[in-house]
């Protein structure tokens, strides 16, 4: 059992928004793959994550907690992501919308536009976890009595 001294220490804005976006970014990291490995799949429909709502509801997020003086993000976006009671990420993937024609075997994908997002998603989510590292070597360093 954690102490509630001890869970404040990691409870501001900026950590819980990287924990957040970086759940996001496995989310839909996962997602991706899913899509690219069933590409062949006929009938596949692809689904997806809107990383520019995820930014947009954690921006007015942030917004919010800062005028309230809270350390809690609380995500609303009905349709793709909710933060729940515990301040966890949930996500709901919804399908991809269908390019102007669907290939041959009905599939909606294709496969550049996919091995991009992926390229893109895994870059966003490299460097929100070299910024939640630095955030806890930083409390580390501190923790040891040393300023780097």
């Amino acid at each position: 059992m954690s102490t509630p001294w001890l869970e404040n220490l990691f409870a501001s804005k900026t950590t819980h928004a990287l924990r957040l976006s970086a759940r996001f970014a496995a989310e839909r990291h996962g997602l991706l793959a899913d899509n690219i490995a069933n590409i062949d799949t006929p009938d596949y429909r692809g689904r997806r994550l809107d990383a520019d709502r995820f930014q947009t509801a954690l921006r007015t997020a942030l917004r919010v907690a800062r005028e309230h003086d809270s350390d809690r993000l609380e995500l609303r976006d009905d349709a793709q992501f909710a933060t729940n009671r515990d301040g966890r990420l949930e996500v709901t993937p919804s399908e991809e919308p269908p390019p102007n024609t669907l290939f041959h075997d009905g599939t909606n994908a294709r496969v550049e536009s996919l091995v991009s997002d992926m390229q893109s998603n895994a870059m966003h989510h490299r460097l929100t976890l070299n910024l939640l590292k630095g955030r806890f070597d930083s409390l580390l360093n501190a923790i040891r009595g040393r300023l780097q």
